[in-house]
């Protein structure tokens, strides 16, 4: 028994081998991570689920309730609308169609990011 394991793996057929081995062991790790990612998604679903507070029932509004006025646009916001639509149909084609828009806001700065924005503006 003077025989190594290291002798099964010399020349082309040996390089060959030891080249399947490795390529099967990296996509059996792969395949398993991805599984384990597949699995963390849908326990975090279940988790997101659980913590949500069950839909209360509505409440039907008395017929007695005046309704909610609709809100007053202006001229110079349909002005705008029209103008956005136009532009959307310029870019994406006459099937595009805008109903309605409403101004985003601006992000909320924080002390994090004003610190990153100082270390980025210092070159540190």
């Amino acid at each position: 028994m003077t025989g190594h394991i290291s002798s099964y793996f010399v020349g082309v057929t040996g390089g060959l081998t030891m080249s399947f081995i490795a390529f099967s062991i990296v996509f059996i790790v792969i395949v398993g991570l991805m599984l384990v990612m597949m699995g963390m998604k849908h326990v975090c679903a279940a988790i997101d689920n659980m913590s949500k507070p069950k839909p209360a029932t509505t409440a039907q509004p008395s017929p007695a309730a005046p309704a909610a006025p609709a809100a007053a646009v202006s001229a110079d916001d349909d002005e705008l609308l029209a103008v956005i639509s136009a532009a959307i149909m310029a870019a994406c084609g006459s099937t595009a169609r805008v109903g309605a828009f409403s101004p985003v806001k601006a992000p909320v700065s924080t002390a994090w990011k004003n610190v990153g924005r100082l270390q980025n503006t210092e070159g540190c």
